[in-house]
C-alpha cells in the first residue's frame, strides 16, 4: 500500500533542518507518495503585507493560514502531517478533513511559560487567550496521532492537554548519520576547540559561555561561535554568522571541534545538540526543555543548570583538561546518536504510524 501523504512543514529555525532531512528519507521511501507544503509565513506579493496598521503577528499568521490551505488542495491525499499544531490550527476546518499527525517540539503552553526567553509576547486579553487555547485543544484532540519531538513535549501534552498516552510517540529529529559523523584529530592538536551553534545567542546562552572562555587559562582553548547575532570578534574567538543548516561548512565546523557548548536559558529541542553527538563530540548543555533527552548527564556530556556559569565553568574546564574523558563522551554520544537520532530510522517510525492511520481509514 503506497501511503498518500501531504507534509505541511514549517521553515523557520530547527524546523528548516527538520524538514531538509525528514524530506530526504520519504522521499527515498518506496511507501509514500509524498507532497511537501512549506510554511514561511512570508508576506511578499500578499494584499495585507501593504496594510498599514495590520500587526506584524497577524500578518504573518493570514500568510500562514494562505500557504496551508493552497497546499492542502494542491493534491489528494489519505493523511497530512502537520510539523506543529501552528499550521494546522490555521488551516482550520480544512486541515482535519483527512486523518492529521502533529509533530512538535513545543506546546503552546510550554511556550508561553518560555514567553520571556524566547522574547515570545503573550497575550494580555483573557477572551483572546482562551480562544487560541481553545483552538490548540482543538487541534491536538482531533489528531490521530501526536509524535512530539522529546518527552519534555510529551509529558506537557498529557499533562497540559489531557491527550491519551496511547495517540503520543516521541518521535525526535535525526541527523543523517552518514554526514554527520567523527572526524580524526590529533591528540597533540591544541588549543582545544570549543564549539557553540546557535542563531540566537542569548537565549541560548552564548554570553555565559562567553564570560566562562574568558576565564579559562590563556592558551588552553579557542571559541568558536556559530550564530546569526552580530558580534564583536575577541582573541581566541572565530565567528560564524552565515553558515547554513546541513551544509558541509557546517559539518566541517564541527569535525574540527573537541567540545560542543549549549547553555541555553531555554531549549524547545536542540538540533545541534544532536548534530554534535553525531560528529563525536562531548555536549555540555542546559538541563532543559528537549535537551534532557539528547545529553545522557556523566556519559555522552554533562547538564547544567540554565544560567549556573560556575558549573558551566567547572563542567567545561574538567573537558579541556582530560582528552581521554573527552573521547569517552564523545564516543557514547555517536554511539546514542545511532541509536535514537538517526533522521533515517526515525522518518521510518512516523511512516509506520502513517500506514497504520490510513489501513484504519
Amino acid at each position: 500500500m503506497i501511503i498518500r501523504a501531504t507534509f505541511v512543514m514549517e521553515q523557520h529555525l530547527g524546523h528548516y533542518s527538520y524538514y531538509q532531512n525528514l524530506r530526504h528519507n520519504i522521499e527515498n521511501s518506496c511507501r509514500v507518495e509524498a507532497n511537501w507544503i512549506k510554511v514561511t509565513y512570508e508576506q511578499r506579493g500578499l494584499l495585507w503585507s501593504h496594510l498599514p496598521g495590520l500587526p506584524s503577528r497577524l500578518r504573518g499568521s493570514l500568510t500562514g493560514r494562505v500557504q496551508v490551505l493552497q497546499g492542502l488542495r494542491q493534491r489528494d491525499h489519505d493523511v497530512v502531517v502537520f510539523n506543529t499544531q501552528v499550521p494546522a490550527v490555521l488551516g482550520g476546518k480544512a486541515a482535519q478533513k483527512k486523518p492529521y499527525v502533529i509533530c512538535t517540539d513545543i506546546t503552546p503552553r510550554q511556550y508561553d511559560r518560555m514567553a520571556k526567553e524566547y522574547l515570545h509576547p503573550v497575550d494580555h486579553n483573557r477572551l483572546l487567550n482562551a480562544f487560541k487555547d481553545h483552538a490548540n485543544r482543538v487541534s491536538l484532540h482531533g489528531a490521530a496521532y501526536l509524535c512530539p519531538w522529546s518527552n519534555w513535549a510529551a509529558e506537557s501534552l498529557v499533562n497540559d492537554y489531557f491527550i491519551d498516552n496511547e495517540r503520543i510517540q516521541v518521535i525526535p529529529p535525526g541527523v543523517d548519520l552518514e554526514i554527520w559523523r567523527p572526524s580524526y584529530r590529533p591528540i597533540e592538536n591544541k588549543p582545544i576547540r570549543i564549539l557553540f551553534v546557535g542563531g540566537d545567542f542569548y537565549r541560548k546562552g552564548g554570553q555565559a559561555l562567553l564570560n566562562v572562555y574568558r576565564s579559562l587559562p590563556p592558551g588552553l582553548a579557542e571559541l568558536i561561535l556559530v550564530t546569526r547575532t552580530s558580534l564583536l570578534p575577541g582573541k581566541g574567538i572565530k565567528i560564524f554568522n552565515d553558515v547554513q543548516p546541513n551544509s558541509e561548512q557546517l559539518i566541517s565546523i564541527y569535525q574540527s571541534c573537541d567540545i560542543f557548548v549549549l547553555p541555553s536559558q531555554a531549549e524547545a529541542f536542540g538540533i545541534a545538540a544532536v548534530e554534535a553527538s553525531a560528529s563525536g563530540l562531548p555536549v555540555i548543555a542546559s538541563a532543559v526543555g528537549g535537551l534532557i533527552d539528547i545529553v545522557d548527564d556523566g556519559k555522552t556530556g554533562f547538564l547544567v543548570p540554565p544560567g549556573d556559569e560556575n558549573t558551566l565553568a567547572i563542567s567545561l574546564r574538567r573537558l579541556c583538561e582530560d582528552i581521554e574523558l573527552r573521547n569517552k563522551l564523545g564516543s557514547n554520544g555517536r554511539a546514542q546518536a545511532e541509536a535514537q537520532f538517526d533522521a533515517r530510522k526515525n522518518a521510518d517510525k512516523l511512516l509506520n504510524i502513517l500506514e497504520w492511520i490510513t489501513y484504519e481509514n
